[in-house]
């Protein structure tokens, strides 16, 4: 069987072809998106071993209380359910059962430790959420595709392999439950450039870590391909004639443009390299638009700006690694316990009282609880112009008042770079397109489109499945390759 695999800045998710489309596959609890983050508890336990008997009896169950309740907030949270989902929330259910009446057989020292027993390990949202909850429990990790083109040692680079084998082996092996099919051949997307500042050597270095941890985890074929042609594949069978398309690929930790020759005409071809006309990348995306809302809109009250009894500001930096929840060496400096003591005195020496909440933040460890409530206040003010967002588990009856346009203005530096990747990627082609492809979870939000309107005002923009677009697009390029 062949996939075509998402590993996602923010997401993953990973597809199939199915009656010649392609369909995405459960991952986590029912849900074809799965976080891309997962927490591995220092607490040992014995391993889960389900046999096929035990999920389909809980399989079963879960169809008799779904058939009973068809309203939107019924037990699993939607209408209807594919038979795929319902074995993929059965194995997270009984999962999730063991992990809670297992016992404890050792206590793991190091995270490298922690990493080599593979049934400890929580994925996706679950894993967000354990961390929220328990952080002293574990060691979690978000967003490590964000780290493979950094400028790590060759230790660090080991650690991330085993990170990403990890996650790796998890889509893989739900995948082949669900199937009931040995998952061999896969294509994975990649961005235009990683994160990090060591260029081609960074991307080399990036793609070196999936390929070893696809090979060790027993996957026999890999291939790669960015993820704005990925999205262009999507888009081309909607195509009747030929067309010269932007493709803007605004994912969690970059954003992606290409400009691609699509249609008829060009959809058979074995190679298509000649079809695209110009690649640009930059490491930006939703989870920075994320930070800087946090940044420019929650660390005001959070004593930002604060100004100390010697005439100083409170550092600015202290805001910076608060909120910077996908930065390992900002979080890693903001616990230090000397990072601890500074906030504590500057506490004491300031007379803005909002400070005493970063201190809370940073003592209770609930930075990623900021930074989802940011993500959060994003969604929200995608529907609404004003809202009022509850901070209550930072103090009693917390609330932060926001306006979309606010949001527009916070985030407006982050436009202007998204804007000069487009232009340079026409720029580079030589031509101008007929058409801007819209894909990406971050363009979701009517900030963005309002913005994207306001650039090509007298192009055709289409919008794509903000989240399923790359995945399907792999999977074509799959079929391609392996059918």
């Amino acid at each position: 069987m062949y996939a075509g695999l998402d590993f996602g800045t923010s997401n993953c998710s990973i597809g199939v072809m199915k009656n010649q489309q392609p369909e995405l596959v459960p991952l986590e609890n029912g849900k074809n998106r799965m976080p891309s983050a997962l927490f591995v508890p220092n607490e040992i336990t014995s391993p889960a071993n389900f046999s096929s008997v035990d999920i389909a009896a809980r399989v079963r169950l879960i169809k008799q209380l779904h058939s009973k309740s068809r309203q939107p907030d019924n037990l699993l949270g939607e209408n209807v359910l594919s038979d795929d989902a319902i074995v993929s929330v059965a194995r997270h259910q009984l999962k999730a059962e063991h992990q809670q009446t297992s016992a404890i057989n050792k206590t793991a020292t190091s995270m490298l430790e922690a990493l080599g027993y593979d049934s400890n390990i929580i994925f996706g949202e679950e894993a967000e959420l354990r961390h929220i909850s328990l952080p002293e429990s574990g060691f979690y990790i978000k967003s490590p595709k964000s780290f493979l083109g950094a400028d790590i040692n060759a230790s660090q680079q080991a650690v991330f392999t085993s990170i990403v084998e990890k996650m790796l082996g998890f889509i893989k092996q739900e995948v082949e439950y669900i199937k009931q099919a040995d998952l061999e051949q896969i294509v994975i997307g990649r961005p235009v450039n990683f994160h990090g500042l060591l260029g081609k050597d960074g991307n080399q270095q990036a793609l070196n870590i999936i390929s070893k941890a696809a090979d060790a985890v027993g996957f026999k074929q890999v291939e790669f391909l960015m993820e704005p042609v990925a999205a262009a594949y999507d888009y081309e069978r909607q195509l009747s004639q030929d067309r010269v398309v932007l493709i803007l690929d605004m994912g969690g930790g970059t954003t992606d443009c290409s400009m691609i020759k699509l249609g008829p005409s060009y959809k058979h071809l074995q190679d298509r390299e000649s079809c695209i006309l110009s690649h640009t990348g930059q490491r930006i995306g939703g989870i920075d638009l994320d930070n800087k809302l946090a940044l420019m809109l929650l660390m005001p009250h959070f004593g930002k700006n604060a100004m100390l009894e010697n005439g100083l500001p409170v550092p600015n930096n202290l805001f910076r690694q608060a909120v910077s929840v996908n930065d390992v060496a900002a979080q890693k400096d903001f616990n230090l316990p000397r990072t601890g003591k500074e906030l504590s005195e500057y506490c004491r020496i300031t007379k803005d009282k909002n400070l005493r909440r970063l201190k809370t933040l940073r003592d209770e460890r609930l930075g990623l609880r900021v930074s989802r409530s940011a993500e959060l206040a994003k969604i929200l003010l995608s529907d609404k112009t004003h809202i009022d967002l509850a901070l209550d588990y930072i103090e009693n009856r917390f609330s932060i008042p926001l306006r979309r346009t606010e949001l527009s203005e916070a985030i407006r530096g982050e436009l202007n770079k998204f804007e000069n990747l487009m232009q340079e990627a026409i720029i580079l082609a030589g031509t101008t397109p007929d058409v801007l492809y819209v894909t990406g979870g971050t363009a979701m939000s009517p900030v963005i489109q309002e913005w994207i309107n306001s650039v090509f005002p007298n192009l055709k923009i289409v919008i794509g499945d903000h989240f399923g677009s790359v995945t399907s697009g792999l999977v074509t390029q799959a079929e391609r390759l392996f059918r």
